[in-house]
């Protein structure tokens, strides 16, 4: 199937349009697709179109925000840290009526004021759990038994609140 020599060609392929930083995770994503589909992956490299579709399977996992590469590595909270609910020192920026704020403080002060099940459902879908698993509303659905759209509905609740707390502090400051 992929020895070592296509291996090396096509992961030299992808380094030309992947960022260095990238290149490990989405490569691997994108040799596991191939090979869950052992018959199609015989079919590619014999008609030889395997360069082609592994361009596409890579650019597709890393440019579309619905990829699993998207949900699982550089979803846009891989920024926002926290350590045992403490955030991480961030430095300041505005981006999308989002802010991002220095002083963790604030941001612990506003998610104590949350209910319970709203800051652990917040928590769960932004950092994970414990073991490092990310989550999806559809994979967090399955882990608490909860609906999805309750879920959704409840971080788009959360993420309101703290975009218009956020707001109305930044501004009295």
């Amino acid at each position: 199937m992929i020895d070592n020599e296509l291996f090396t060609q096509l992961r030299n392929v992808a380094s030309k349009f992947i960022p260095a930083k990238d290149l490990d995770d989405v490569t691997q994503l994108v040799f596991e697709q191939l090979l869950s589909k052992p018959e199609q992956l015989k079919q590619l490299i014999k008609d030889k179109k395997i360069k082609y579709y592994f361009i596409r399977l890579c650019k597709n996992n890393y440019y579309s925000k619905t990829s699993r590469y998207y949900y699982k590595y550089d979803k846009a909270y891989k920024h926002i840290s926290f350590n045992t609910d403490v955030m991480l020192k961030i430095s300041k920026q505005k981006a999308q009526d989002l802010y991002f704020i220095e002083d963790s403080d604030i941001i612990n002060s506003i998610l104590d004021d949350l209910y319970w099940y709203d800051r652990e459902l917040f928590r769960l879908y932004v950092l994970g759990d414990d073991d490092g698993n990310k989550f999806t509303y559809t994979s967090l659905s399955k882990k608490t038994k909860i609906s999805r759209m309750n879920i959704y509905l409840t971080i788009k609740k959360v993420k309101e609140y703290l975009k218009a707390e956020l707001k109305k502090r930044h501004d009295d400051i």
